[in-house]
């Protein structure tokens, strides 16, 4: 029950921050969006949140994951259709522990 809560808190927070990108900036309040382009990085303000747009395999990707330490901590996987969450085992290997796709099924590892 507490990995389902703790993805389902990651998930939300996945899709909150996918809408922030989407949201417009108040530099961009014209109604222009602000777009970013593959190896751009943003930071969430106040909170050691960044995310980064990465091209694995050519699908654009959204790469957010915390600052500092990575062992032990979560990250999201975030595409057009896709969104993965993985738990760092250490700075360079992580599991996936959930994966959904859109207007389709979802699927929890162990």
């Amino acid at each position: 029950m507490r990995l389902f809560l703790l993805i389902s808190s990651l998930v939300v927070l996945a899709l909150c921050t996918h809408s922030v990108v989407l949201r417009p900036a108040r530099a961009a309040e014209a109604g222009n969006p602000i777009l970013l382009r593959p190896g751009d990085v943003f930071q969430v303000s106040g909170a050691p949140l960044a995310c980064r747009v990465v091209v694995p395999g050519g699908l654009k990707t959204l790469d957010c994951r915390v600052s500092g330490s990575l062992a032990g901590s979560y990250g999201t996987l975030m595409s057009a259709r896709r969104v993965q969450v993985v738990r760092f085992r250490s700075a360079r290997l992580a599991k996936i522990v959930f994966v959904a796709t859109q207007h389709a099924g979802f699927r929890t590892c162990r």
